[in-house]
C-alpha cells in the first residue's frame, strides 16, 4: 500500500473534515461577497459616469449654442474630473480635452449609436487602463459628445476586496481545521479513556472500570464494557479457585505416591530386577508428574493474574550467580556484568525469576547436552541474560512454537521433559514486563535470551544487543 493512500485515522479525518468543511463555506462566502460588491460598485460607477456625461454634455451644447462659441473653446472651458477626457465629434472632426484627438479611446459601437441619437456606454481598456465611455448624441447642435472616465480606483478597490476575502478565507479555513483538532481531542477522550482501562486489564489489573458518564451517548458503551469485565473477572476468580481447589485435591495423592515410592525405593534392594526397573520407572514418571503438575498451577495463577508477586529490587547478574551455585552449576559459567563490579538492579519477584533460569539451566541440561555458558549485559534500559547450551541448537521453525505448552522441538515427545518448562518462562518474563526468544549461539547449540527492563540506566555495564544475542 502506497503511504498517501493509507487511510486517515479518526483525529486526521475529524480535523480534515473541519477544514474542509470551512474552506467550502468560506469560499461560497467569500465569492458572494466579491460578486455582490462588484455588482455593486460596478453599477455605482456606471451611473456616476452617466451623470457626469450628461452634465458635461449639456455645458457642452449650451456653449456650442452661443453665437461665435468654437469647439475647442468649449470643450476648454469645460472642467472634467482628473481621470476623464471630454471627446467631442461635430462635421467629422474629432476634439478632445486630452492631447491629440483620442478617438481610438471610443469604442465604434458607441461612437455608431452616438450617431443614430441614443446614449450609450460601453467598457473599454485605455493606456490609463480601465475604463468607461459614454457617448451621447447631440442633435441640437449636429454632434456626438462622448466622456472617457478611468475606473482604476474600482478596479484597485475589487483588487483589495478579493485579497481581503481570501485572507478571511484561509484563516477560517485555519480555524475550522484548529476546531476540529479540537473536536477530535474531545471526541477520543472516551476512547482513550476505554483504552487505557483495557490495558491495565491486559495486565492483570481486573478491578478497573470506566467511571460513569451522563453523556446517553456514551452510557451504554460504559454500562457493556463495564459489565464485560465483571464477567471477565469472576469468570477467571473461578477458574483461579478451581486451580486452587484442584492443587489440593491432586498435591495429597501426589505426596501419598511419593511417600509410598519413597518406602519401596528404600528397600529396592529387596525387589527383583524387573521390579526394581518398574521402581525406577514410576519413580521417575511419579516426580515428572509432579513437575508437570507444579508447572500447570504455576501457569494457571499467572494467566488469572493471580499469582503473588513480592517485587524487590536486585541484581540481575547476583541472582543468576545465586541460581548456579544453588543448582550445583560452576559459577564459572557466569559471564558479563558484575565481573567488575557494576550492578544491573531490575525489579523482579526473585522466586518467580529463579524458577525461569532453573527451568532455562534444566531446558539446557536436558535437550542441549549440557550448559556452556551464562552470559549477563545491557542494552540500553534493557537487562539480558544469555543463555548457551551444547546441544545441536533450535530449528529455526520450531523457535517460536517451543514456547508454546506441551510443545517440544525434534521428535516431540521422544525425550524427557513436560513440554511446560519453556511456556512457564515466557509467561514468567512477560510478567515482569520482558520478552524471551531463541536464537543460534555461535558455537552451534540453541541461545535462550531473557530481556527484563532496568530499574534504572547503568551506563558502566556491559553492553549487549539483540544483533549479537
Amino acid at each position: 500500500m502506497r503511504p498517501w493512500s493509507k487511510p486517515f485515522g479518526l483525529r486526521a479525518t475529524v480535523t480534515v473534515s473541519f477544514a474542509a468543511g470551512a474552506l467550502l463555506l468560506s469560499t461560497l462566502l467569500a465569492a458572494g461577497t466579491y460578486i455582490a460588491a462588484r455588482h455593486y460598485l460596478v453599477d455605482q460607477r456606471e451611473r456616476l459616469a452617466l451623470r457626469q456625461a450628461y452634465a458635461d454634455a449639456s455645458f457642452v451644447r449650451d456653449g456650442l449654442l452661443t453665437a461665435g462659441a468654437r469647439e475647442g473653446e468649449v470643450i476648454g472651458a469645460l472642467s472634467p474630473p482628473s481621470s476623464s477626457d471630454v471627446l467631442l465629434l461635430r462635421d467629422g472632426q474629432w476634439f478632445s480635452s486630452a492631447l491629440g484627438d483620442g478617438s481610438d479611446t471610443v469604442p465604434p459601437a458607441v461612437a455608431q449609436r452616438a450617431a443614430d441619437g441614443v446614449v450609450s456606454l460601453a467598457w473599454t481598456r485605455t493606456s490609463g487602463g480601465p475604463s468607461v465611455v459614454v457617448g451621447v448624441p447631440l442633435p441640437a447642435v449636429d454632434a456626438q459628445f462622448f466622456e472617457v472616465s478611468s475606473t482604476s480606483e474600482l478596479a484597485e478597490t475589487l483588487r483589495t476586496l478579493s485579497i481581503v476575502l481570501t485572507i478571511a478565507a484561509v484563516l477560517t479555513t485555519v480555524g475550522g481545521g484548529l476546531l476540529g483538532r479540537a473536536a477530535a481531542r474531545r471526541l477520543l477522550v472516551p476512547l482513550d479513556t476505554i483504552s487505557s482501562a483495557a490495558a491495565d486489564i491486559a495486565v492483570g489489573r481486573l478491578d478497573t472500570r470506566l467511571p460513569g458518564t451522563e453523556d446517553p451517548d456514551l452510557a451504554v458503551i460504559v454500562g457493556s464494557f463495564n459489565s464485560m469485565v465483571e464477567t471477565l473477572q469472576e469468570r477467571i476468580e473461578r477458574d483461579a479457585r478451581f486451580a486452587a481447589d484442584l492443587s489440593h485435591e491432586l498435591r495429597s495423592p501426589l505426596t501419598t505416591l511419593s511417600t509410598s515410592v519413597n518406602v519401596l525405593l528404600h528397600r529396592r534392594d529387596d525387589l527383583s530386577e524387573r521390579g526394581q526397573q518398574a521402581l525406577d520407572l514410576v519413580a521417575a514418571e511419579l516426580e515428572r508428574l509432579k513437575q508437570a503438575l507444579e508447572d500447570l498451577l504455576e501457569l494457571g495463577r499467572l494467566d488469572a493474574g493471580v499469582a503473588g508477586r513480592d517485587l524487590v529490587e536486585t541484581d540481575l547478574a547476583d541472582l543468576v550467580g545465586h541460581v548456579l551455585a544453588e543448582s550445583r552449576r560452576p559459577v564459572s559459567l557466569l559471564h558479563g556484568a558484575g565481573d567488575d563490579g557494576t550492578a544491573l538492579p531490575v525489579l523482579v519477584d526473585r522466586a518467580q525469576i529463579k524458577r525461569a533460569l532453573l527451568n532455562l539451566f534444566a531446558n539446557a541440561d536436558t535437550h542441549g547436552e549440557g550448559l556452556t555458558a551464562v552470559t549477563v549485559g545491557r542494552r540500553n534500559e534493557q537487562a539480558l541474560v544469555v543463555v548457551d547450551d551444547a546441544g545441536q541448537g533450535v530449528a529455526a521453525s520450531d523457535r517460536e512454537r517451543i514456547f508454546e505448552r506441551f510443545a517440544r522441538a525434534g521428535s516431540r515427545g521422544s525425550r524427557p521433559g513436560t513440554g511446560l518448562g519453556l511456556s512457564l518462562v515466557e509467561e514468567t518474563v512477560r510478567a515482569h514486563g520482558g520478552t524471551v526468544w531463541c536464537t543460534e549461539s555461535p558455537s552451534g547449540g540453541a541461545r535462550f535470551v531473557i530481556r527484563l527492563p532496568l530499574l534504572h540506566d547503568d551506563a558502566t555495564s556491559a553492553p549487549l544487543d539483540r544483533e549479537t544475542t
